[in-house]
């Protein structure tokens, strides 16, 4: 009966933290749910989505659609976006709305699987760790397909610890078709399961049993190879390198946004503590997954935002190692609060000012130039015709992107225009734009910036 009890009161104290936890991410979300579409969002994923939904979602299936449209990914993302187009219409903040419920999941079982592995002082510096890192609070507002994957493969996880089949399943099954870069959790949890059972008679089973999705990922590429003729029919790849060594993804998942901080606390822990943090054969499985993810990323072509899927597992970690060398909960408290201070400030502390901004919260100053730049456009030059580049041309074509009321006609560099469109945070092929600018000895004629993120508008001579 005393037994019942403890775990009733356990059960409460986690539906208390997650309720605390649940109204930190909404409330930091909220400012940012109705916000126009952004980078590879509106291109690589809403745009294909949008197609799928004007037509019959069997087209999401490799072999009925054009090869390149959903950029050779697994279709479950562009599936689930058009199913809310199709449902309830041109409406951004619900799959901004649809992120942050997965940002929500992330946060939640990574103070789950913590507290499993560990205790609750654990679990929620975990939890706030993940939260707070940069790359995870700018993305918990943008529709990719990462944080489904880090949410999905952290669930996963925990389910597959706490031995809960069924359950894992479910999330196991809705991963695989996310994105490819979820092979490298999969792949893990089958081989821990693997080395874990290796002396059962029915360790054969468990493991082909945990496989599933991973087989079926397998499945989906050798179907979209015989439909198409490639594994991935990305036409980005069609010019530029799909193989490139590099140590990005090293950088991103252990130093940059502030996380040399963790990085520096877990080396420090398992020198000081390495018997300790060896009784614990789960971190195994944490080492394998950053072993697949960061290995396979420093050989193919990386972004930034591709190493999302770590960071719980490199959190769970770092909160572990603050509670074990910090034995003093004032001291404790005073060095996560500095650790916070660090990833807020990080949030917001680029320096660059070209580029996608869509791995910190500087994306937001880049929408809002754009959006008021467009909005300007269609209300000041109604029917005209404008010469801009990727992301502004595309945000010109499309009103469900949420940039403008009807389509703006978009010519490419090499046909007449009345207006020109020039802009820092967007596609290297602005600069021909500039040089445009340039030979023509144009002045602008609007310049509008939002905290150094820059849009210049251009009248031509014809006009």
């Amino acid at each position: 009966m005393q037994e019942n009890s403890v775990v009733g009161k356990d059960a409460k104290y986690d539906v208390v933290i997650g309720g605390i936890l649940f109204l930190i991410v909404f409330i930091s979300k909220a400012n940012v749910l109705n916000l126009p579409y952004h980078w590879d969002e509106m291109g690589a994923f809403v745009v294909p989505a949008h197609w799928l939904a004007e037509g019959s979602l069997l087209r999401v299936l490799p072999g009925l659609h054009p090869p390149e449209v959903f950029f050779g990914h697994p279709p479950g993302f562009h599936l689930t976006l058009a199913l809310f187009f199709k449902v309830f219409g041109e409406k951004i903040w619900l799959p901004h709305l649809f992120m942050a419920g997965f940002s929500f999941l992330g946060v939640y079982f990574t103070y789950l699987l913590s507290s499993h592995l560990f205790d609750r002082v654990t679990g929620l510096l975990a939890s706030l760790l993940l939260f707070f890192t940069p790359l995870y609070f700018t993305l918990s507002g943008i529709a990719y397909p990462e944080l489904l994957v880090a949410s999905l493969g952290i669930m996963c996880v925990y389910f597959m610890l706490k031995e809960r089949y069924m359950a894992y399943l479910a999330c196991g099954l809705y991963l695989f078709t996310i994105k490819e870069s979820a092979a490298a959790i999969l792949f893990a949890i089958m081989l821990y399961s693997y080395l874990q059972d290796r002396t059962r008679p029915d360790v054969k089973i468990k493991t082909l049993k945990y496989a599933v999705p991973f087989i079926l990922l397998c499945v989906f590429f050798i179907v979209q190879k015989i439909t198409t003729g490639m594994f991935l029919p990305n036409t980005y790849f069609d010019s530029n390198p799909f193989l490139r060594p590099n140590f990005d993804s090293i950088k991103w998942a252990f130093y940059k946004q502030g996380r040399i901080i963790l990085t520096s606390l877990i080396v420090l822990n398992l020198l000081i503590n390495k018997k300790t943090i060896v009784r614990k054969k789960e971190i195994a499985l944490f080492m394998m997954i950053f072993l697949f993810f960061v290995g396979t990323f420093s050989f193919i072509y990386f972004g930034g935002r591709y190493i999302l899927p770590v960071l719980p597992y490199f959190c769970i970690l770092g909160a572990y190692s603050v509670v074990q060398l910090f034995k003093d909960s004032r001291l404790r408290i005073a060095i996560v609060i500095v650790i916070l201070a660090v990833f807020i400030g990080k949030t917001y502390s680029s320096k660059k000012h070209s580029g996608g901004f869509d791995t910190d919260m500087q994306y937001v100053d880049v929408v809002r130039t754009h959006k008021e730049t467009c909005q300007y456009i269609e209300e000041t030059f109604p029917g005209k015709t404008v010469l801009a580049e990727w992301p502004v041309s595309v945000a010109l074509k499309y009103p469900y992107l949420g940039y403008v009321n009807k389509p703006v006609k978009v010519v490419r560099v090499d046909e007449p225009c009345d207006i020109i469109i020039y802009t820092l945070q967007g596609h290297p092929n602005n600069r021909k734009i500039k040089e445009i600018i340039n030979q023509q000895n144009l002045s602008p004629h609007k310049i509008i910036e939002n905290n150094g993120k820059r849009d210049e508008i251009y009248l031509t001579k014809s006009y």
